[in-house]
């Protein structure tokens, strides 16, 4: 499996921003955490919160991993945590 190495920097704030997760926010997670996040791995469940079109808002909570871009950019892709899921 290709690992994909990121920098601090490369972390894409702006979008974590949209869903409520601030810069401070990230910051203050665990080093550990912020190294797992950097090596291309899952962040731990954080609340997020959502706003439609309408400007009617939700909260949820989800995982994001950080993904590279065809461009070289880095990008984020959320993992949301299901209230429930039919397995029939």
């Amino acid at each position: 499996m290709k690992c994909n190495q990121f920098e601090e920097g490369e972390i894409p704030y702006g979008a974590l921003e949209k869903f409520g997760l601030s810069h401070e926010m990230i910051e203050d997670l665990p080093m550990r955490v912020l190294d797992e996040i950097c090596d291309g791995r899952h962040s731990p469940v954080l609340p997020v919160r959502i706003s439609d079109e309408n400007g009617e808002t939700g909260e949820s909570r989800t995982r994001f991993v950080l993904v590279r871009m065809d461009n070289g950019q880095a990008d984020v892709v959320f993992y949301p945590v299901l209230k429930s899921s039919p397995l029939e």
